[in-house]
């Protein structure tokens, strides 16, 4: 389709009063300590308390119980102090941002690409993290759905690409493209007016798809 996507991981805005921007909340907190004015201190001791405060309030209004320590916890994580956003670039056009506007305008095959692929790259970042040995599975259901078969020919390179294994559900989807150079097919195959389901195995080699001998 012509469409490349990025990811970038943004500062966060303040989300309330008292608050800081992460940017700024992120200065403060790399100067020196020596070098931090009064005013600078209370800035972010005034921060975290207003977001502990509206973090509470916020699971009051949720119904969920959440003691001190799980409430520091999660105000300390700097993973929550940004959030990641989405662009795209159509041919040679300059990159934009992602915005509901701009996916709306998609085709339904542009949008379903529009979340697998950054889908995958945000997945396959999190198993880099476990070095070469972690194991790094796909587990996906109704697979694809809204994507053209050209396009989904594409997504098994990708995951191929990254080295995904993959467990794969659907209703239509079999596999068998030339970039997949070994898959495993079951089939449930259900006869008219029979009272059993039958699982049907086959093999795709990168060439043919053969239905293999169930045995004695």
């Amino acid at each position: 389709m012509g469409l490349k996507f990025s990811l970038d991981w943004k500062e966060k805005k303040s989300e309330g009063e008292g608050e800081l921007d992460t940017a700024q909340l992120v200065t403060l907190l790399n100067r020196d300590r020596a070098l931090l004015t009064p005013e600078d201190s209370q800035k972010v001791s005034g921060h975290f308390r207003n977001k502990v405060k509206r973090t509470r309030e916020d699971a009051y209004l949720q119904g969920v119980g959440v003691n001190y320590a799980d409430l520091i916890r999660s105000v300390l994580d700097y993973r929550n102090w940004y959030e990641f956003h989405l662009y795209y670039q159509r041919g040679e056009d300059g990159k934009k941002e992602l915005t509901d506007r701009a996916f709306n305008r998609f085709s339904g095959g542009e949008k379903a690409m529009a979340m697998y692929v950054p889908l995958f790259a945000a997945v396959s970042a999190q198993y880099a993290k476990g070095g070469d040995a972690c194991p790094k599975l796909l587990a996906l259901d109704e697979a694809f759905a809204g994507v053209d078969d050209q396009n989904i020919g594409a997504m098994f390179e990708l995951m191929g690409t990254l080295d995904f294994d993959y467990i794969i559900n659907s209703q239509v989807l079999w596999g068998c493209y030339a970039c997949v150079p070994d898959l495993d097919i079951a089939e449930m195959h259900h006869p008219v007016n029979a009272p059993v389901v039958t699982i049907l195995h086959y093999h795709w080699d990168g060439i043919q798809r053969r239905l293999e001998d169930p045995g004695p």
